[in-house]
């Protein structure tokens, strides 16, 4: 399992429960990847100017690689799951 280590999760200022089931689906999708290097998280929050165009950004990050993707703050969290899984399928 690829240990994830969250240096920052914006959400959950705005809603903490949320924040803390975006980190269990995130961690539920590394372990299924070996790795004994740790993978470090941020979970971004980019507002809109309206709140259903605000986007939710999971960035990845080791020394010397660096992937992200965004979703709808308004996301199902079986699509983070899935979208990590393709982040890190393709490392």
């Amino acid at each position: 399992m690829a240990d994830v280590i969250f240096t920052a999760n914006e959400l959950r200022a705005r809603d903490e429960i949320m924040a803390d089931r975006l980190e269990r689906e995130i961690r539920e999708a590394a372990a299924q990847f070996r790795d004994p290097q740790p993978l470090q998280c941020r979970i971004l929050v980019e507002m809109g100017i309206e709140p259903a165009s605000s986007r939710i950004r999971i960035q990845f990050e080791r020394p010397g690689w660096v992937k992200s993707f965004g979703l709808p703050a308004e996301l199902a969290l079986a699509d983070v799951r899935r979208a990590a899984g393709v982040i890190l399928r393709n490392q």
